[in-house]
């Protein structure tokens, strides 16, 4: 059964990766900024987007998935370097 989101229900997953805030302060108020921010996606569009993928899974539609991927890509030498 999935989990019921919340803004902080993030806090509870495990962390892979994460870097070392050495001003938890900053940190803070950084978050804290941005949380007065709108979503970056609305969840009209969240919501579409899983059944568009479930369609993908289900075999009626497919996928095409491009970019640029700086990390892996490092002698990349396109129009954005």
């Amino acid at each position: 059964m999935a989990q019921t989101w919340t803004p902080n229900s993030w806090r509870q997953k495990p962390i892979s990766q994460v870097p070392d805030f050495p001003d938890m302060a900053a940190l803070g108020a950084a978050e804290a900024q941005l949380a007065t921010f709108p979503p970056l996606v609305f969840a009209g569009e969240a919501r579409r987007l899983k059944s568009q993928l479930a369609n993908v899974a289900a075999g009626k539609g497919f996928l095409l998935q491009g970019g640029l991927c700086r990390k892996f890509c490092g002698t990349w030498r396109g129009h954005d370097s």
